[in-house]
């Protein structure tokens, strides 16, 4: 059919098809941005825990921590997050970075613990992982989004819990929080005092199932 038109009009045409697909594009590129700009609804009956508690949490979580005091960073991951994915480069670095002196473990979202295991392994990290089908250790750390943080020290005392950074493109070195937070837990500080939006939490919510419920 385009074929019978003057050229002039399929000139026209094609024209306009392009821009049909460029706004369509640049529509949804602003959509999923919008969507993770604004902060994750905050849960009604969210209970956290204070800087500093001790947080009881099952023993595949704290392995060989018996053996082993170095501080643990628990990264908080959702394969089907775009957050959760444009997060990992930056995980990398710092278990590149820091992944002597800090344990790492990865708490997977969702619900279906065969499916998280193996994306999880997709993502070529070398850190151990904990499927979180129920929620149970998001809800103990008082963490309903991701990607989230929470470093414990080493003695198991939350030490930090909240964002990696203030952007998603974490390039500003400056606003790097979970980095701060295992720099100053590594140097012995007793506390890290993070900017109050650090803790203002960014990305994908939990799966409803998985909202955490009121108490310790």
């Amino acid at each position: 059919m385009l074929m019978k038109m003057p050229s002039c009009v399929r000139y026209i045409v094609v024209i306009l098809c392009c821009f049909l697909m460029l706004t369509t594009a640049v529509a949804a590129m602003w959509y999923q941005d919008a969507q993770y700009a604004a902060p994750t609804p905050r849960p009604a009956g969210l209970c956290q825990r204070p800087i500093s508690s001790r947080l009881s949490l099952p023993t595949e979580v704290f392995q060989n921590s018996g053996t082993d005091h170095r501080p643990l960073l628990l990264h908080f991951f959702n394969p089907d997050c775009p957050c959760s994915r444009f997060n990992l480069d930056h995980i990398r670095l710092l278990v590149r970075a820091y992944g002597a002196r800090v344990r790492f473990v990865a708490i997977l979202q969702g619900d279906d613990e065969a499916y998280l295991q193996r994306a999880f392994r997709e993502t070529g990290l070398k850190i151990p992982c904990v499927a979180d089908v129920r929620g149970e250790i998001a809800r103990k750390c008082g963490v309903y989004s991701t990607p989230q943080a929470v470093v414990l020290t080493g003695d198991g005392r939350l030490y930090y819990r909240g964002n990696y950074n203030l952007a998603r493109y974490c390039a500003d070195p400056g606003t790097e929080f979970a980095r701060l937070a295992i720099v100053s837990v590594l140097a012995g500080n007793p506390t890290y005092v993070a900017p109050s939006v650090a803790s203002v939490s960014y990305g994908c919510a939990l799966p409803a199932s998985h909202v955490p419920r009121q108490g310790p």
